[in-house]
């Protein structure tokens, strides 16, 4: 006998779990164009047994509708235990729900034998929908004896339509990881058809922006190694000019404008934590090409400089030839410090103050924790950790930025494997609050152990060798040819979705009056470090903004 019951999507059902644990969903509401998902979770009632199951999806909805198969995922570093609290399923080693594999409706599934086996359903719902409650009715027939179990759940599609997300979102984009996963020539025909897929991937994540490899992206790179050469301007040089082919370039901006990217993130133009060389860049020298710049030129070295004062404005006057100069940002290093030990803060200066006139007018971000960079006007568009924000709140910013990695495990939200997922989507009502106007994460698809040292296959190595927390590293998992997602991604895009509906409930009725609500709901001030820690709270939220909005 197989027993069945619709369940929360911001469950997670580790294999050690009790079916009758979870509680029951029988309704989920939603507006018009809203993402809506719910787990089936299965298990047979007799234990050691298993069953092989025909489904049957009846619902008005029905092409709607998208299955998957959760699958659990290794992690032997699921925390950092030294800077951890303990807002955590688990910190111990383990496998932990993540993959979501795709099937179809008429797979055969499989109901455990030991332990209960999860189906993720999503329904996109129409922008176009008739407001009203759709049944969606799942029925499992026993290929051995035809029994059947039945679970059903109602999609109530409430009558509003959801905004276009406008939050600048940007997780980094590894085209190297693609190629090497998959075993492609870089910037082949083959790759460049992995790389869409993989944009493709990213925009339905609720991506809006798309780290570009003007040259091979200085980051995570060992000092004296380097990456596969991932670089879409090609440059020649004789004597002391050089010129640049922006051919691949376009090529890309095409791309992303295709799957709806609007932001265009520029490669580093120094190297990380420290601003101390420069990236790698092949130059074509006498007909011959050649890593002229990398590891071996100093940063603020005279040859370095001469080919800055001649790329960057035939950088930006293409940029604005393409239409996108409005929606580019550039950066300096990534996550700079001010450590007395270190020369970051110096160089980083020395840097910004040359690159600066050369991108008049446009915009530089970075990462950083410290707002001495930001006071002292080394940055305009300060990038700083969800941990260290409270001082930057109190500047007057003109667009605030944040992002987490794999440092933020203690207090704030995050996505590793080990967090309840509500840690997750809490990420959404936070950006409201705090007025974020773009959020960055490292690690879309980085499929490597620390500086890039070894490939790793991420179905089985997800912290990078015991280098970060499972779940930093990446959130889409590389399958026949295309990027699928798991459910840490689809968590957050539900909760940039709840940012939407705070930010279409604040044109209704204004930001202190919505500000009160979520203060009211939670039983005190959201903040980046103090939230509700449970999914009764979002889902709260989000049906009563539903509500004043329908």
């Amino acid at each position: 006998m197989v027993e069945a019951k619709v369940i929360s999507s911001l469950e997670k059902v580790m294999l050690t779990d009790d079916f009758d644990s979870f509680d029951t969903v029988k309704v989920l509401n939603a507006a018009r164009g809203e993402r809506a998902s719910f787990q089936v979770v299965i298990k047979n009632a007799k234990l050691g047994s298993y069953s092989d199951l025909k489904m049957s999806v009846r619902s008005k909805l029905l092409h709607s509708i998208s299955i998957a198969r959760v699958g659990h995922v290794p992690s032997e570093m699921p925390a950092y235990l030294e800077r951890s609290d303990d807002d955590y399923i688990t910190k111990e080693p383990g496998l932990f729900p993540d993959v979501l594999y795709p099937i179809k409706r008429t797979d055969i599934v499989r109901s455990g034998r030991y332990c209960p086996d999860t189906l993720w359903f999503t329904v996109d719902i129409p922008a176009d929908a008739e407001p009203g409650d759709y049944p969606v009715c799942i029925t499992f027939t026993d290929i051995k004896d035809e029994t059947k179990t039945k679970v059903r759940v109602v999609v109530s599609v409430k009558n509003a339509v959801i905004d276009k997300n406008d939050l600048i979102f940007t997780q980094w984009f590894h085209c190297d990881s693609i190629a090497d996963y998959f075993g492609v020539k870089m910037m082949s025909e083959r790759h460049w058809k992995l790389i869409e897929q993989f944009i493709k991937t990213a925009a339905r994540t609720g991506i809006t922006m798309l780290l570009t490899p003007l040259f091979t992206p200085p980051l995570d790179t060992a000092i004296g190694a380097e990456r596969p050469t991932m670089q879409l301007v090609r440059v020649v040089k004789t004597g002391e000019k050089y010129t640049f082919d922006f051919t691949l370039l376009e090529r890309w901006v095409k791309l992303c404008r295709k799957y709806g990217i609007e932001y265009f993130e520029m490669s580093h133009l120094f190297t990380q934590w420290g601003v101390c060389a420069c990236p790698k860049i092949v130059v074509n020298v006498d007909g011959k090409d050649e890593k002229l710049f990398g590891w071996h030129v100093a940063a603020m070295s005279d040859m370095y400089k001469n080919f800055l004062s001649q790329f960057l404005p035939a950088l930006t006057a293409e940029l604005d030839k393409l239409g996108i100069a409005d929606k580019c940002y550039f950066h300096i290093s990534d996550e700079p410090s001010v450590s007395p030990e270190k020369p970051d803060y110096e160089n980083y200066l020395a840097a910004k103050e040359f690159v600066a006139p050369l991108l008049k007018g446009c915009k530089i971000m970075d990462a950083l924790s410290h707002v001495e960079f930001y006071d002292n006007g080394l940055i305009e568009y300060p990038v700083c950790s969800t941990n260290h924000l409270a001082p930057f709140m109190e500047r007057d910013i003109k667009e605030r930025w944040c992002y987490y990695c794999c440092s933020q495990g203690d207090k704030v939200a995050n996505r590793f494997f080990a967090m309840p997922s509500y840690r997750n989507r809490i990420s959404g009502v936070q950006l409201y609050v705090g007025d974020m106007v773009g959020f960055l994460q490292w690690g879309f698809n980085f499929y490597y152990s620390a500086n890039a040292v070894h490939k790793i296959d991420p179905y089985v190595t997800s912290d990078g060798l015991r280098a970060w927390p499972s779940g930093d590293p990446y959130s889409v998992y590389p399958y026949k040819g295309t990027a699928i997602e798991s459910i840490r991604s689809v968590v957050f895009f539900e909760g940039l979705q709840d940012r939407m509906l705070l930010k279409m409930l604040e044109k209704k009725i204004g930001r202190d009056k919505v500000l009160a609500l979520i203060s009211e709901l939670a039983g005190g001030e959201v903040t980046f470090e103090e939230y509700p820690k449970n999914s009764k709270f979002l889902v709260q939220l989000h049906d009563r903004v539903l509500e004043m909005l329908s």
